[in-house]
């Protein structure tokens, strides 16, 4: 375990360093991405990810044994440095840099009761995060992330998920590549869409499935939806003209587990 290194300034490059992976282009160039709190990041530890930096309070340090032997490097700080880094008044005190983990379309399986989740062009990190949360809850496999979805590594999305980005494959992939590889796969995709009469609990979720979601101002694009082997809609009989995306995709995973949970 290296030594941990003490730190007193806001103009230290490794705190100027973890605070710029709050934006995508610096996550992206480090492959690194920032989780706050002791039991998420163990959580991760316990699920494979790799502890690339970690920075807590001198009053953590005894708390955190695990943490501090697996980082790579270690930075110890006062609770006023941990809030610039997030950025958050009421920060925790122990934040960590974790490698990134994206897997690829031949991750997704066809075992039976394989449950996936795409998102196409979502731009809410905090639905996201939501919906990894929710899909972490019913034991889906993971998320894919088609066209334009936000970064499902962003501060907003990784605190929304509540630490189950830990127990989720993410796969990001372009519209085209999905496209092709959809018509290869053995299992099944369902897409909720204003355009059908088909009820969502009259749906068929049988077999290795996918739940296919667009955003709350789109919907689903044309290309998308016609790779879908069915479409279902969730009924409004109020006047609201949709629903919020993280809670129709909570009904609609609860509702392709009903027998398996």
């Amino acid at each position: 375990m290296p030594q941990a290194k003490h730190i007193t300034s806001a103009a230290n490059p490794v705190v100027k360093s973890l605070k710029a992976l709050a934006l995508k282009k610096y996550r992206d160039e480090a492959g690194l991405f920032v989780v706050e709190g002791t039991r998420h990041l163990s959580e991760a530890l316990d699920a494979g990810w790799q502890l690339h930096s970690l920075a807590l309070t001198e009053e953590a340090v005894k708390t955190a044994p695990d943490l501090l032997a697996a980082a790579a490097e270690s930075y110890i700080m006062p609770a006023e440095l941990l809030s610039r880094i997030t950025g958050r008044d009421n920060t925790q005190n122990i934040i960590g840099a974790l490698k990134q983990r994206v897997t690829g379309l031949s991750a997704i399986g066809t075992d039976k009761d394989t449950c996936w989740i795409v998102l196409e062009d979502i731009r809410d990190p905090g639905n996201l995060g939501t919906i990894m949360r929710t899909a972490d809850a019913v034991q889906a496999a993971g998320i894919i992330l088609v066209g334009q979805t936000c970064d499902a590594f962003s501060p907003e999305a990784i605190r929304a998920t509540m630490g189950s980005f830990a127990r989720l494959q993410l796969v990001r992939t372009s519209l085209a590549d999905f496209a092709a590889w959809k018509k290869t796969w053995a299992g099944r995709m369902t897409g909720t869409h204003l355009r059908t009469d088909t009820d969502y609990r009259a749906g068929d979720y049988t077999g290795p499935h996918i739940l296919a979601m667009g955003s709350e101002q789109n919907g689903l694009s044309d290309t998308l939806t016609a790779l879908c082997d069915q479409l279902v809609k969730i009924p409004m009989p109020g006047q609201t003209e949709s629903l919020n995306l993280g809670v129709s995709t909570g009904i609609m995973l609860y509702e392709m587990g009903r027998n398996r949970l």
